[in-house]
């Protein structure tokens, strides 16, 4: 009787231990996607923000930041709090007559140039033609 009760106590054991192994991977392997999401997200908002206060600096100077691509913290003096993406990198900024773009570096840390693909890199842009 008591060698039963033993082999079924064990066997609920064994279950619960092989269920917590079984939790602990999974979350070991879909926590990294959750976080990445998140940080996208956090860009996505951060970048809004950086156009709000390029908006706000051509409303108060009748102008765009100096053209071409530079760090958006040199062409907006602090006006804007979050000028590093989540991975540490500089937003740039690029003016057109067209338009604007915001880019971060994305999780490479690595700005898309020339060949490189840069599938990781976040951008966003605005249209200017309504303006004219």
């Amino acid at each position: 009787m008591f060698k039963n009760a033993i082999k079924g106590i064990n066997s609920i054991v064994n279950r619960l231990a092989l269920a917590i192994v079984i939790i602990i991977v999974f979350a070991i392997f879909v926590s990294p996607i959750f976080s990445s999401r998140k940080k996208v997200k956090r860009v996505k908002n951060e970048m809004s923000e950086i156009a709000k206060a390029l908006e706000s600096y051509y409303a108060e100077k009748n102008e765009w930041p100096s053209s071409g691509p530079t760090s958006v913290a040199a062409a907006l003096k602090e006006s804007v709090n979050a000028k590093i993406d989540p991975w540490g990198t500089e937003y740039r900024y690029f003016f057109s007559n067209d338009g604007y773009s915001i880019q971060s570096a994305g999780p490479d840390k690595a700005f898309a140039e020339g060949h490189k693909s840069g599938r990781d890199d976040q951008w966003y842009s605005k249209s200017l033609r309504s303006r004219r």
